[in-house]
């Protein structure tokens, strides 16, 4: 076997993809290595915004309407009139507000520096299919920037429906939104 057998020729093509490769690779390295030394000083921002909301889980809702059946009737007994009287008498609670989609509102962090404590209590409206038809503040945080934030955050949201409200329905959603520090 000669030793110009035993060599391996590269034709052209592989020649120019493999230089570009290695270029490639050597850009990125130092690309990254530059990066990270004009980061490092950075520790990212000093609070981390965290919206709670205290309503059960869609599901949790969904087994508890499945559950709402009348109460058994024993054959041969008589009902009292007067408790008749005081069920008929008292409306029927409203409906709670259940999000079952809740995508995140992209707000600048500068823009919500500073105002990122406080509980807020929105009146909610939504149609039938639970999309959000008009958020209003039923009791402040005392602070006007949370509270547009809150109100925008919901207006992307969509709730879940209850059977019996084809219309949709309204009601109250308590937030509380708190800065975590890391």
């Amino acid at each position: 076997m000669a030793a110009s057998d035993a060599r391996v020729r590269l034709t052209p093509r592989l020649r120019v993809t493999t230089l570009l490769s290695v270029l490639a690779l050597l850009i990125g390295v130092l690309g990254t290595q530059w990066l990270s030394g004009r980061t490092s000083e950075w520790a990212g921002p000093k609070h981390v915004v965290q919206a709670v909301h205290v309503a059960p889980a869609a599901a949790a809702y969904r087994e508890r309407s499945r559950r709402t059946h009348a109460p058994p009737r024993v054959m041969g007994a008589q009902r009292p009139q007067a408790s008749s009287d005081a069920a008929a008498a008292t409306p029927p609670s409203p409906p709670e507000l259940v999000p079952v989609s809740m995508p995140a509102l992209s707000s600048r962090y500068a823009d919500l520096q500073g105002h990122l404590d406080g509980s807020v209590v929105l009146t909610v409206r939504v149609d039938g299919d639970g999309r959000v038809l008009n958020a209003a503040v039923a009791r402040s945080s005392g602070d006007a920037v949370l509270d547009a934030h809150a109100r925008a955050v919901v207006a992307g949201w969509r709730f879940a429906v209850p059977p019996g409200y084809p219309q949709g329905f309204s009601g109250e959603l308590p937030m509380r939104f708190g800065a975590a520090n890391r």
